[in-house]
């Protein structure tokens, strides 16, 4: 197995395409499968093709065949099949009837692209149908969950063993003995199939994780916190692939970012040195396709690259835009939230930073807070300063705050908020006897276990303590990539279905026990979780930002996403087209900017109703309170 890891727009998909692809073509006979476990998919796109939830054999090729985990569908096929026999576990270890955990069961999970990601990946190893599984993965934060989930899914069969456990002790306390049933070998099979997946992972000879990497700073910082939770998970790393050097040095803009990687590039040097290095150039168009697929399989195996820049360059009319269209509306509204969102690797955390900056120096009176919600944050380095998951007051801004959230540590916050009450109604409700001892156990592990989707429950209490304390005027939201921000913004309708089953529960037993305290804490979750919702689909209150790139995965990405918040009446009005390559008379940057110009062209002629605007790509990387600032400017024109 190979896994490509990194930050989001490092060329995680085309490495893994281009990976399969070559090795399919020098290997006839072995069978290949390329895995996309990112819920907002781009490995069709990058191949060109259809693909989808099911297994496409990649044209031409008899050996390679291609996945895009659909989570929602696998996680209804697992329900048919198996839900039966976990709500009869379920009903062996709680006091709950089949009515109520039917209720729980038939709702929807947050976190679960993950768990059925590791779901299939166990079930195309069982088959055995395949000789080598490639994974093209989500951005980092989601990866480093992904990885934890064997250990976690464990720790959920250990739990569920745990609630079988009071019916073993009854069974064999009535008959003298316990027979094996449907549920053991369910919770059995589970176990292995986890452990191969486990197993695997571990294997420094049959599985390597190759991180992806780009010289600049943030995508450096990403790569050494994968490296440290890799290695303490035991997951062999070896080689490291830094993608997108600028080679070429024609013009005075790529010689500036030349020079302004060469440090990136020491740095990287130095920083993972015990690790083989694979290097990349920049092309200077997009790789899509199987040819260029092809082209860029031969630079990764380590032969010398030529861009072909001597083909006839076709004039392309410049797309003209208004100053009317640019996004300077935003700064003129009432609003209280400012989503700023896109692929990975679009230049969403510079673009939320500058946007904040902005709105503090046009709005001296009102307090802005630039807000984290990725796993892995970035927020510090556009700011150049540390951040972390306390209010920081940015310098020389007297009005502009950031803040980085560290979920684990408003978990254990959450953990013991709730433990206490969930002991009063444990000595009030169980009165003695072996029933105590079995449910407490089972509770106090549930209370302890870090489900998936952690990451985006624990981001929406946080938004809500924000927005009840009213401390801020406006918060600047930098999200997660795509896939992860859809279900964070979809997070408040699951809560309250989940806290309406809740109350279904505790009306039902309430002449049994007093739940006063915690019913109460529940009503307010409620409360809260409906204002938030209510915010965010309120265009007078809440506007998305929606960031691409002018090349074909940004843009379909971006269709996705823009289909994806119409759905949840989420108001979006207007799109950024950053990165863009100036004007320029250099051969390499007049073919990128010929690709890209085709781009522009399509987003304005399928979206006529956003208010569109480009970027300029800067020859270095945004960092600081003055590249944040010109790049205002820039946004933000009068």
């Amino acid at each position: 197995m190979i896994i490509f890891g990194g930050k989001g727009g490092g060329g995680k998909t085309t490495l893994a395409a281009a990976t399969g692809l070559h090795l399919a073509e020098l290997n006839p006979s072995r069978r290949i499968v390329v895995v996309s476990t990112d819920p907002a998919h781009s490995l069709g796109d990058s191949f060109d093709c259809s693909i989808g939830n099911k297994f496409v054999a990649i044209n031409g090729l008899n050996n390679l065949q291609a996945l895009e985990i659909d989570a929602h569908r696998l996680l209804e096929d697992y329900r048919k099949k198996n839900n039966p026999l976990i709500k009869k576990i379920a009903s062996r270890g709680t006091y709950f009837d089949d009515e109520d955990i039917a209720s729980f069961f038939d709702l929807s999970l947050p976190g679960i692209d993950e768990v059925m990601a590791v779901r299939e990946i166990a079930r195309i190893l069982r088959t055995g149908q395949y000789d080598l599984i490639i994974i093209d993965t989500a951005p980092t934060g989601h990866t480093l969950r992904l990885l934890a989930l064997p250990e976690q899914m464990e720790k959920w069969i250990e739990i569920m063993n745990m609630m079988m456990q009071k019916h073993r002790f009854l069974a064999k306390n009535y008959t003298g003995k316990y027979v094996k049933d449907k549920c053991d070998r369910f919770l059995e099979e589970e176990t292995r199939e986890i452990g191969l997946v486990k197993l695997l992972l571990k294997n420094h000879k049959t599985t390597e994780f190759i991180p992806v990497t780009i010289p600049e700073p943030m995508s450096i910082e990403e790569t050494q916190r994968l490296l440290d939770t890799l290695r303490d998970y035991g997951i062999s790393v070896n080689n490291i692939i830094i993608n997108r050097i600028v080679k070429n040095e024609e013009c005075l803009f790529c010689r500036n970012r030349k020079e302004g990687q060469a440090e990136y590039l020491g740095e990287i040097k130095r920083r993972f040195t015990r690790h083989n290095f694979t290097r990349i150039p920049l092309f200077p168009y997009e790789i899509r396709g199987l040819a260029r697929l092809k082209e860029y399989a031969k630079v990764l195996i380590g032969k010398d690259y030529r861009a072909q820049l001597t083909q006839k360059i076709e004039s392309l009319p410049e797309i003209s835009l208004s100053p009317t269209v640019k996004p300077s509306a935003l700064l003129r509204k009432s609003l209280q939230f400012i989503l700023v969102g896109g692929k990975g690797g679009v230049g969403k955390t510079s673009i939320a930073a500058a946007t904040a900056l902005r709105l503090a120096r046009d709005n001296p009176d009102k307090k802005i807070l630039a807000f984290s919600t990725d796993p892995v944050h970035s927020l510090g380095d556009s700011f150049d300063c540390p951040i972390g998951d306390k209010v920081t007051l940015i310098k020389d801004i007297d009005n502009l705050y950031a803040f980085e959230l560290n979920p684990q540590r408003m978990l254990e916050a959450l953990r013991d908020e709730y433990r206490e009450n969930i002991e009063e109604v444990f000595d009030k409700f169980l009165a003695g006897g072996v029933d105590v001892k079995f449910d407490r156990e089972v509770m106090s592990e549930l209370i302890s276990f870090s489900p998936p989707g952690l990451d985006e429950i624990v981001v929406l209490k946080k938004m809500i303590d924000f927005a009840e304390a009213k401390e801020f005027d406006l918060y600047v939201i930098d999200s997660a990539a795509t896939g992860h921000l859809i279900r964070f913004l979809e997070l408040p309708g699951l809560v309250r279905d989940w806290l309406k089953a809740v109350f279904r529960l505790l009306l039902k037993y309430r002449g049994i026990v007093s739940l006063t305290e915690l019913a109460q804490k529940m009503v307010g979750l409620s409360k809260s979780v409906r204002k938030v919702q209510e915010a965010l689909t309120d265009p007078k209150r809440s506007e998305f930002l929606t960031v691409t790139i002018p090349e074909a995965m940004g843009v379909l990405e971006m269709e996705r996403l823009l289909s994806s918040l119409k759905k949840l009446k989420i108001s979006c009005r207007h799109i950024l087209v950053n990165m863009v390559v100036s004007p320029t008379n250099c051969s390499f940057c007049l073919v990128k900017r010929k690709d890209e110009q085709k781009y522009i062209q399509e987003v304005c002629q399928k979206f006529p109703e956003y208010h569109l605007a480009t970027v300029p790509l800067f020859s270095h990387k945004i960092k600081g309170i003055d590249d944040l600032s010109k790049l205002s400017e820039i946004l933000y024109q009068n």
